[in-house]
């Protein structure tokens, strides 16, 4: 689907993928493994190709990274962009044998959900390659006179990047606003740091947007960019006071992540493991309590 002149949105209903650019082009977003053959199949349909040159993973999480040997073997040509952070967590194997562990899994699930037709084997790999580090400050020129620029998004992670296309007032936002578990809940991510989420929404809100670019679920434009930035920034603060008041009361911690847990796993949330939402909420709890 094309959501403005240069930009087109490709994927499935749980991840997207962003071709930006009509002669040469950089995808942002690069996903999972079964998130790629949808792109694929997509991308044979489409009439006009532009040339990928550009492979970008906005942070080094699996369901942004795995779908990184597949988008390689579709677009030969292109170089992997991603922040110094990234490359180094990429480089680790335990850590990203542990991706596609999970990659394998995501794709059990897209399979479930009849998205694909069946469960493709996950790459063996103990390394995701990282051709060129990119950071705050830079830009991605693309033949046709289009500049990504590079924007340090921590707080979800210290690998976060987001990048703006001035040119059409796009914002791709990865991860810094939360997983949308429905169109009007979020589930808050400051995996990195409360503070430094809050400030990076913030900071990304300050620019002209019409259309929020989101890896994952809905997009949204013109009105409701807005009140996307509202819903994510007011969420995180709420998650934050209910842990800190149940802190105050003297629960236990096991009893806190229980009902966070409880709340937060519903929805679009559930194609991911419970043992990954457990441990998402558990850094939850640690990052409140760093902030006490």
């Amino acid at each position: 689907m094309r959501i403005s002149e240069n930009v087109i949105q490709m994927g499935n209903r749980h991840f997207n993928y962003f071709i930006v650019g009509q002669d040469e082009a950089a995808v942002i977003e690069c996903g999972v493994t079964g998130g790629v053959i949808s792109l694929s199949r997509q991308w044979m349909q489409l009439v006009r190709k532009p040339a990928i040159r550009y492979l970008i993973a906005s942070h080094a999480h699996f369901d942004h990274v795995c779908g990184v040997p597949a988008l390689r073997e579709l677009f030969p040509e292109a170089s992997v962009l991603a922040s110094s952070e990234a490359q180094r967590v990429l480089g680790k194997p335990k850590i990203v044998q542990n991706f596609f562990a999970q990659d394998e899994k995501m794709s059990a699930v897209l399979a479930a959900e009849e998205i694909l037709e069946e469960i493709p084997a996950s790459p063996q790999s103990e390394a995701i390659g990282v051709d060129r580090v990119i950071g705050e400050g830079e830009e991605i020129i693309l033949r046709g006179g289009l500049k990504l620029r590079v924007i340090d998004a921590p707080g979800h992670s210290p690998c976060s990047l987001a990048f703006y296309l001035p040119q059409e007032q796009v914002m791709f936002v990865s991860d810094s606003g939360g997983f949308q578990i429905s169109d009007d809940s979020l589930f808050p991510i400051f995996f990195q740091g409360y503070e430094m989420y809050q400030e990076t929404l913030n900071r990304l809100r300050g620019f002209p947007t019409r259309i929020l670019a989101i890896p994952h679920e809905r997009i949204w434009g013109q009105n409701e960019v807005q009140s996307f930035y509202d819903r994510a920034i007011k969420t995180a603060q709420d998650a934050y006071a209910n842990i800190e008041r149940m802190l105050d009361n003297g629960r236990d911690e096991e009893d806190i992540k229980r009902d966070l847990f409880s709340y937060y796993y519903r929805g679009n949330l559930r194609i991911y493991t419970t043992d990954n939402i457990s441990t998402c909420v558990e850094l939850l709890l640690r990052r409140v309590k760093e902030c006490l």
